[in-house]
């Protein structure tokens, strides 16, 4: 069994200079799927939720109080990114287990490009090791490999880049890392922005990442790899879901691992969630009476701690 796995998403055509991939066109579906599902749920609300409604409210009531219950005060200027990314992240893991999804192949437009343009190629053919062992030293190798016959130069030029002659048609959207590189760069701004319209700039670089000054330089590492650090974990964790399912082929045999990719796809979605919640709650946290008058807050009530002073309403801010 010839097994092909490409840590890059495959290009399946062109819109002017933009390739299109294969993982755009899932997240385009999962995007879709959930537009006529939020369409469908609030198309005609009820007093009584019931059917699509009452499915969507209940998701949307349980991500509400997961981010109160993490952020606090914060939590509703939170709920529509984390809400996002959650809804979007499990229904493309969901949609990578459907039937057909890395299993129909259309033609690679790279090999039939390589056709097109063989001659071009023709004096850099690609040799694989184990007859690069039978070559003779010296610069002998480089002529004869220049003088190939034409019909051999698509093969060669199709070698030399790698390239099959198909593709697949679909592949999970979050197994290409530009995808969830992506959604961790986008977390990893709206953390900071967040820090920053609560604390103010100065504020924000003195009390979080310039406190103690001493690790200062460890904190602006750490900062940096965030994107790395929510992107790669995800994408790890689909990439590894597909291969394993790839090898794993007979019915049977693939049940349990099926099993277990809806289990790990939901898992993964709420870890790249409850992150981006856990490191806004600390980027906005406020200490009992710091910075009361700069940020229009009211004096705190009877408790200084910021998990019960977030559900006191003389805690709120105003910005908030």
């Amino acid at each position: 069994m010839d097994i092909h796995a490409s840590l890059r998403a495959e290009d399946l055509f062109f819109l002017g200079p933009v390739p299109i991939t294969n993982s755009m066109v899932m997240a385009w579906l999962a995007i879709i799927v959930l537009s006529v599902f939020a369409f469908v749920a609030g198309r005609n609300p009820q007093l009584v939720p019931r059917g699509a409604q009452n499915v969507f409210e209940f998701i949307l009531e349980s991500l509400l109080g997961l981010a109160e219950n993490t952020a606090g005060h914060y939590a509703r200027r939170l709920f529509p990114l984390v809400t996002t990314l959650f809804l979007f992240i499990l229904t493309a893991n969901y949609m990578a287990l459907l039937p057909g999804v890395g299993t129909i192949y259309v033609g690679n437009p790279h090999a039939s490009d390589h056709g097109a343009g063989a001659g071009s190629g023709a004096g850099h053919a690609f040799v694989k090791v184990a007859e690069a062992g039978e070559l003779p030293a010296g610069p002998a190798p480089a002529v004869a490999l220049a003088a190939d016959p034409p019909g051999g130069a698509s093969a060669s030029a199709a070698e030399e880049k790698h390239e099959l002659p198909t593709v697949p048609l679909l592949r999970a959207a979050n197994a290409d890392v530009n995808m969830t590189l992506g959604m961790g760069l986008i977390a990893f701004m709206f953390i900071h922005a967040s820090g920053v319209i609560v604390h103010g700039l100065v504020g924000y670089i003195r009390d979080d990442l310039a406190k103690p000054l001493l690790l200062t330089p460890v904190k602006l590492v750490i900062e940096a790899f965030l994107p790395v650090s929510l992107s790669m974990r995800l994408f790890g964790n689909v990439f590894g879901g597909e291969m394993l399912l790839t090898v794993m082929n007979w019915p049977l045999v693939a049940l349990p691992f099926l099993v277990m990719e809806l289990l790990f796809g939901f898992i993964q979605a709420l870890i790249f969630t409850m992150l981006t919640l856990i490191f806004c709650s600390l980027a906005t946290y406020l200490p009992a009476g710091h910075g009361e008058e700069a940020h229009g807050e009211r004096p705190a009530g009877p408790s200084g701690a910021h998990g019960e002073a977030s559900a006191v309403p003389a805690r709120v801010p105003v910005h908030a």
